[in-house]
């Protein structure tokens, strides 16, 4: 671009990296404090897919704390606890959220203020906290405004009948009746299929299954011959070293594996996947 060809040189300059968040203002302006946050050692031994969850949970408070005429370092527990309500219980607020949402927002908000009063950025952390006794007998400090109907899981079991009506319905366009819908045209219906099918069967989350190359597709079939296993690159995951993976696969027209299933590496998949 013209004007910002020195743009790659001036990032490195300040210690700008690839994947970094930039926090801009309603007026356009980088507040130097939120971009040391984000260069920050506590921001960027995260993993990618939890530094992305914070930038979007604080953003939200931004435009909250913009809204009032309040700078994110003038912030306090009166305005977290108002936001918490404008998020939870606000009935003109149209995109209300859960408890467990809530617990990560609040994680994010924690994470942002502990690295700012460190930092000696604010003198006082607005997020309200107390101290309880850990699993292992240690004093933990969290966040006093944890929601009390937060889920840590959320399962809902479905019978086999009623996970192909889903796909049928949900993905391939066809009616309560089983043919497809009229004027249905499902271009990538087979492909969608086949993301959800490896997804259910596998525990992978949407991001790691969506980062599967080809060579990646497992193939390698269990002692049995019910699972597939392969591996994930760990840069996708929460853990250090590359997962192994477990697909639950049946035959694709007289071939065998993950391979079947995807678009271009063995024909449109069907009814090949079945949740575990």
């Amino acid at each position: 671009m013209e004007g910002w060809e020195d743009l790659p040189a001036r990032e490195r300059e300040v210690g700008v990296r690839a994947g970094d968040a930039i926090f801009l203002s309603p007026d356009y302006r980088v507040d130097t404090r939120l971009a040391a946050y984000a260069r920050s050692r506590d921001f960027r031994s995260c993993t990618p897919e939890t530094r992305r969850n914070y930038a979007t949970d604080i953003r939200l408070l931004l435009d909250f704390l913009w809204s009032r005429g309040r700078a994110w370092t003038e912030a306090r527990e009166q305005d977290l606890e108002d936001f918490e309500h404008w998020r939870r219980q606000e009935k003109s607020n149209p995109g209300r959220i859960g408890g467990t949402k809530w617990d990560r927002e609040l994680a994010a908000f924690m994470h942002l203020y502990k690295w700012a009063v460190r930092n000696k950025i604010v003198t006082r952390n607005p997020v309200a906290t107390k101290q309880v006794m850990g699993r292992y007998g240690q004093v933990l400090t969290v966040a006093e405004g944890r929601a009390k109907d937060a889920r840590s899981s959320n399962v809902h079991w479905l019978t086999p009948r009623t996970w192909r009506r889903w796909i049928d319905v949900g993905l391939r366009g066809h009616t309560k009746d089983g043919v497809p819908e009229s004027g249905w045209v499902g271009r990538i219906e087979d492909r969608n299929v086949a993301f959800v099918k490896v997804l259910v069967s596998s525990g992978l989350r949407r991001s790691e299954g969506g980062s599967l190359l080809a060579f990646e597709v497992p193939q390698r079939r269990l002692n049995g011959g019910r699972y597939y296993r392969g591996k994930i690159s760990a840069a996708v995951t929460r853990v250090e070293e590359g997962p192994d993976v477990l697909c639950r696969l049946g035959g694709h027209r007289g071939r065998r594996g993950l391979r079947g299933l995807l678009p271009g590496l063995g024909g449109a998949p069907r009814s090949t996947t079945r949740p575990v």
